[in-house]
């Protein structure tokens, strides 16, 4: 045993404040965080077995030493362990142990490391001056159970403490304290007068309206009550228990001015476009997504381990982002641990998915009839005769005359999928822990497609001095992608799907000895079943360490360093596949790809909060840099002597490729924030961050991107004092510019660079050359955007939220590739010659009430956006393919023709305006009518108009929510209005042969004995007058508005009563469907999330899953 008589015990610590290069300064920050939770959590997590009778108190001390780490500290001529005791002990920590040691003694402990200090313990007199007191009591919810981590603190001081498991909470006050604050997360807080009390008990009702939610906004967290800026906030409830593999999916109808659209099912494909407040450039409009206050990405999370979802939508609130937050910012945080005992959590969940719709397509005898039909037209002979068709109808012929369903045998995979979620989380008041496990496995609707994922992450937070806190968030995450590969032009999965959605109906599966049949383009089933796959294997890590410390009151710094580092290994085989003796399929080739990122962060944050009067003030300054680096490696080759060969060396030589490349991004900033308000009444905010980015020229390197809000709330005015029902009542107003350096796929569009490998002749030789191939831009700048916006917030009857915002948001300096003269020698460059705005409306309700035992809730949001484009690189159109760049006009609008029904004789196409665009022997009865909109008696290019755009003007969604006992329920819908999508010939099929496989709307095409319809004529060939593919009609564009549930959840609590004899604290079984069903007007069997209308896209899936909550 150690004894130091007479000696004082001093702090030893020291922490050292050298920063080096990003790349020190991360390894040691991370390394001595860690160190920290290693040293303290050693006593929380070491046990102790202890059964010793009538012994001195120092052999339980020597015993304790002999088991552990532990070594202890006393002066004997203070500390008396002269007495005889007994301890029995079976698996506890030291602070057990020692509480019931000294038990009734004169004896404290403290426990520093694994150094364990002995003292006297001071008697009550000295322990509470007279000028204290102490007040205990207990913090329980509406149904009298008890809140654990509820917050105590003594009004307008920073005394407090936390209540503990069972709601208890112990809290030394100064004698002249009179209010009492006690508060928790979702429940509305409240304030106890002390008076002459020694003990308070108290009980929280849930929060209904969120006057008191605390909001994390860029860099630090706001009272909702107090924003100024345009920040919008998802209940991480609305996120759990969902069957999505992608939580970017899950936003869906959750959130004003945020549009997400699910363009497809695909395992590892089935994320979310994210579009905050419309289109705002030409280029990247992606949002920036921060997790943990680290730039990442949305893959890696499982929606478990998500606490709070915010979106920043306009320049107030995202300024302090500056060059990246152009299109809003999405910030993520995850859970992290609470005081109290461990607390172990299970999720799980099993569903199947399946299709949203299909497209429904002829059968093979009617689509024989249609085609004799469309051939006879033509002036041709049909091919089929009448007992051919029968044949086809009766199914008597299975091999000669088949009615294959080529869906049926392409959507043929499971589509069954599994997730698991495991956390363990609690702590101390000193320190919190959260650790979780994550497993999914998705199989995909086509064979071959699926997804596999492991996720580990780790929340840290430490308080080891007063003066010092130390968080650490540690994640790693393994995908695993798999989807069919194929030989044909092209390969991949979306060649398999294109070409099942297009092979003929009477073209079987296989031929009557085993073989596979097939036409020229290919069998896509033999694709499934002979080919190879493309397997994709992704692993992301994120590390983040911090240190805060405490200068004085009111005053913080706090230091942050992160890594994220993503790697891919994609190989990529295309085996050869041998149809039958006559057709065949290849070569055999392998593609290998393997990507590296990473990206070092570094933070300096300082911020000070001061209070006089009614006066609040809070200043934050920080320092921000990163450095990126990206490397890419590629291999190919081909000609492989065996398809069971897996290495590249095995191919040939000949056309094989071998590439990589690196490239670099840095970037430094500076920021700060003010915001000041009195007495939460008038409030300011004024933002500014001042960016440099490597991808710019040195002259144009910085930017400066600031913004003001403020805020006036007429509720906390003395003349609204008689209207109770008002418990809210805020006008809001900003301004703001932000900038944009993700517009450029180019991580050096301002330098000259060299490109390799271009060979020329020399003295009768070939040599090897490089040269300049593409111009440069030194003045080229970033984009900008500059946005203003008022709005209000409105709280009523302590049950209502109202909140309303316009905004009117500019890009300019959009950057465009500007195309060099022909008589240049080099390619064209970049420039800042695009300018288009963006303004909208939102508006946002909330109603919560308990009616009795029956909860009740009720959301929903409203939002409509119009874009225009206002600049175009000196143009005043650019079209490309089917849409349009107009000035005045939507970005990439649909640009074709508008039609006027169905032409009913020759005689009529003879007097209608010329159709300039086809032969007259091309036009027959029953093709549409193109409409003459110059008036000039001629259908030309010139009569084009803009029809219609893929981007809805309006989104909207709502959700339901009850519960009633032990029962709930919850409803989240979507949809959109205004937007259109075009099918191309793909979606509607087409009458051309083995090729082919026409739609359903076909059997109600154009024939003379059918004048009335408003189908089209069917043609025998693909480019037909009235085709989608030959010219861009009006006809074929449809619109994409829908209403859709996107999730629906009934759940049911088992009883505590029940649980409790298991072991159990809480356990909830549940119900859990996605997109399961919409209402569109779109073309019957296709999304009108995946409007493209080609038949190449993994479709949308609905999901049902059945699932578990458990606590212990």
């Amino acid at each position: 045993m150690k004894k130091i008589p007479k000696r004082g015990i001093g702090n030893r610590c020291a922490l050292t404040k050298t920063y080096r290069i990003m790349r020190i300064t991360l390894f040691f920050l991370l390394v001595g965080v860690t160190q920290l939770f290693a040293e303290v959590s050693y006593a929380q997590v070491k046990m102790l077995t202890i059964d010793l009778e009538n012994v001195k108190a120092e052999t339980v001390l020597d015993e304790i030493e002999n088991q552990s780490q532990f070594y202890f500290l006393y002066n004997e001529k203070f500390v008396d362990m002269d007495f005889d005791t007994s301890v029995k002990c079976s698996k506890e920590n030291i602070f057990e142990v020692l509480d019931a040691l000294f038990y009734g003694r004169d004896i404290s402990y403290k426990v520093v490391d694994n150094q364990i200090i002995l003292s006297k313990r001071k008697d009550s007199s000295e322990d509470v001056p007279q000028s204290e007191k102490i007040i205990t009591g207990r913090v329980v919810d509406g149904q009298g159970e008890p809140i654990p981590g509820a917050t105590v603190s003594v009004k307008g001081t920073t005394q407090g403490t936390i209540t503990d498991v069972e709601g208890n909470y112990s809290l030394k006050i100064p004698g002249d304290a009179d209010v009492l604050l006690f508060s928790f997360v979702g429940m509305e807080s409240r304030e106890v007068a002390i008076g002459d009390k020694s003990q308070i008990d108290v009980s929280l009702r849930e929060d209904m309206v969120g006057l008191d939610e605390v909001v994390v906004v860029g860099y630090g967290t706001q009272k909702k009550v107090n924003l100024t800026g345009s920040v919008a906030s998802v209940d991480s409830k609305l996120m759990e228990n969902r069957p999505m593999s992608n939580v970017s999916s899950g936003l869906s109808g959750l959130l004003p001015g945020v549009y997400v659209n699910q363009g497809s099912g695909m395992p590892g494909g089935d994320g979310g476009t994210i579009r905050v407040r419309g289109v705002g450039t030409l280029n990247n409009a992606a949002p920036m997504v921060i997790v943990d206050g680290v730039e990442s990405s949305m893959d890696e999370l499982s929606s478990e381990d998500i606490a709070s979802i915010s979106v920043l939508k306009d320049a107030a609130s995202a300024a302090i982002y500056g060059s990246k937050a152009a299109n809003g910012v999405i910030l993520i945080t995850t859970k992290t641990g609470k005081s109290g005992e461990p607390m172990v959590r299970y999720s799980g969940d099993f569903g199947w998915q399946a299709p949203t719709d299909l497209p429904e397509y002829l059968g093979s005898a009617e689509y024989a009839s249609l085609y004799n039909q469309a051939l006879q037209v033509e002036g041709k002979d049909p091919r089929f005769t009448d007992a051919d068709i029968e044949l086809f109808r009766n199914g008597q012929d299975p091999y000669g005359h088949p009615n294959t369903d080529w869906l049926d045998l392409l959507y043929a995979g499971s589509g069954f999928q599994t997730s698991h979620n495991v956390s363990v989380s609690g702590g101390s008041e000193t320190s919190q822990y959260r650790s979780s496990v994550d497993y999914q496995k998705q199989d995909g609707i086509v064979e071959h497609t699926g997804k596999e994922r492991y996720n580990v992450r780790t929340n840290l937070k430490n308080d080891p001095y007063e003066w010092l806190t130390t968080n650490v968030n540690l994640s790693y995450t393994r995908q695993t992608l798999t989807q069919p590969n194929n030989a044909y032009v092209g390969g991949g999965l979306d060649q398999i799907i294109r070409q099942a959605y297009r092979i003929a109906p009477w073209i079987p599966y296989k031929n009557e000895d085993g073989t596979y049949a097939t036409i020229s383009d290919g069998n896509p089933i033999a694709w499934l079943d002979q080919g190879e796959q493309i397997h994709t294997k992704q692993n992301y890590f994120l590390g983040v360490g911090s240190l805060t410390f405490k200068i004085f009151e009111g005053f913080t710094v706090k230091g942050t360093a992160s890594l994220r580092t993503y790697k891919e290994d994609k190989s990529s085989k295309n085996k050869e596949i041998q149809y039958n003796e006559s057709k065949y399929h290849g070569p055999t080739s392998i593609e290998q790809l393997h990507v590296n990122t990473e990206r070092i962060t570094g933070d300096v944050v300082a911020n000070y909060d001061k209070s006089v009067g009614g006066h609040n003030f809070a200043l934050m300054a920080g320092y921000h840099a990163e450095a990126y680096d990206y490397k890419r490696t590629r291999a190919y080759r081909e000609n492989f002597p065996s398809t069971m060969l897996d290495d590249l060396d095995g191919g040939s030589s000949k056309g094989m490729v071998g590439e990589g490349y690196t490239r670099e991004l840095n970037m430094i900033s500076w920021f700060g924030r003010v915001n000041y308000d009195y007495q939460s009444k008038y409030l300011f905010e004024a933002n500014l961050r001042y960016d440099a980015s490597s991808r710019f020229s040195e002259d144009n390197r910085w930017g400066a991107f600031p913004s003001f809000s403020t805020g006036w709330r007429l509720s906390e005015e003395d003349f609204m004092e008689d209207l109770e029902s008002i418990d809210n009542l805020k006008l809001r107003a900003s301004w703001g510019m932000l900038g944009n350096q993700a517009a450029l796929n180019s991580y050096y569009p301002t330098v000259p660079t060299l490109s390799l490998g271009l060979d020329y002749p020399f003295n009768s030789s070939i040599t090897s050359g490089a040269a300049i191939v593409s111009a440069k831009n030194q003045n080229l700048v970033w984009e900008k955007t500059t946005s203003w916006g008022i709005g209000a917030d409105l709280t009523l009857f302590h049950k209502l939220n109202f909140t309303v915002d316009y905004y009117d948001r500019k890009t300019t300096d959009i950057i465009m590739a500007v195309p060099s003269p022909e008589t240049f020698a080099l390619s064209g460059f970049y420039d800042n010659v695009g300018e288009m705005s963006n303004k909208g409306i939102e508006f946002t309700f909330q109603y919560n009430d308990k009616f009795g035992d029956v909860g009740f809730n009720f959301g929903g949001n409203f939002a409509y956006n119009k874009n225009e484009l206002l600049k175009l690189a000196g143009q005043d159109q650019i079209i490309s393919g089917r849409t349009i760049r107009r000035i005045g006009e939507s970005v990439d609008s649909f640009y074709g023709y508008k039609t006027n029904g169905l032409y009913q004789s020759e005689s009529e196409i003879d007097d209608w305006a010329e159709n300039t665009l086809y032969n007259r022997s091309e036009l027959k009865p029953g093709d549409l009518r193109y409409v003459d909109v110059t008036g000039d008696d001629k259908v030309t290019s010139d009569d084009r108009t803009i029809l219609g755009n893929s981007t809805p003007d309006f989104v909207y969604g709502f959700n339901v929510g009850a519960d009633y006992k032990n029962f709930d329920f919850l409803a989240i819908f979507q949809g959109t209005l205004g937007g259109y999508g075009y099918m191309d010939f793909d979606a509607i099929g087409t009458v051309n042969g083995d090729a082919s496989k026409p739609s359903a709307i076909w059997a109600d095409s154009w024939t003379s004995d059918r004048p009335n319809t408003s189908v089209p004529r069917a043609i025998a060939n693909l480019y037909g007058p009235s085709m989608p593919q030959n010219q861009t009609t009006e006809y074929w564009l449809r619109s994409t508005n829908y209403l859709r549930l996107k999730n629906l959840q009934i759940g049911y609590n088992i009883p505590k009563n029940v649980l409790s004899r298991l072991g159990v604290s809480k356990a909830r079984i549940y119900y859990s469907g996605q997109n399961l069903f919409t209402v569109t007007d779109y073309l019957k069997g296709w999304d009108p999330e995946a409007p493209s209308g080609r038949g190449s896209g993994y479709p949308v899936v609905m999901v049902n899953s059945f699932g578990v909550n458990v606590s212990f």
